[in-house]
């Protein structure tokens, strides 16, 4: 997973401009939802790796888009703050997810605890489908 998710942040180079962040954040939160799909039916340990593999692909490029995103929605001088505040978001929402699917996980079987992550990517891309992000004054909307 890491290794993809590495790839992919590195390609995310090679994406034309014009595809603003706001449709590779759309894109990479769709692709995080139907890849986390199959963990649903796998079973065994090489499907179990193989599917997390290809999921890996969602990760970087979802993390790099929300942190320009963010970059670009937020006031100069609280950019510090906010990147922090996202951060410290990222760290706390893995643990409060691991800590419940690690629950679920040995209470009703991993078909939960990965039914939990693909309704967290579902959450992830609703959000991302309807939010409209707006740049801060000064900054152009096209970026977006």
């Amino acid at each position: 997973m890491g290794v993809m998710s590495a790839v992919a942040g590195l390609s995310m180079a090679a994406v034309p401009a014009r595809l603003g962040l706001t449709v590779r954040w759309r894109a990479a939160t769709a692709a995080a939802f139907l890849l986390s799909l199959p963990l649903l039916w796998t079973e065994g340990l090489p499907a179990l790796y193989a599917t997390v593999t290809v999921l890996g692909v969602a990760y970087a490029p979802h993390l790099i888009t929300v942190f320009g995103l963010t970059e670009r929605v937020v006031p100069p001088a609280r950019l510090s703050e906010a990147m922090a505040f996202a951060t410290s978001a990222l760290v706390g929402g893995q643990a409060l997810a691991l800590a419940v699917t690690g629950r679920l996980a040995e209470s009703y079987g991993p078909g939960t605890a990965f039914g939990a992550a693909s309704l967290a990517a579902a959450l992830a891309c609703a959000i991302a489908l309807t939010v409209r992000p707006a740049s801060y004054p000064g900054r152009t909307a096209t970026s977006l």
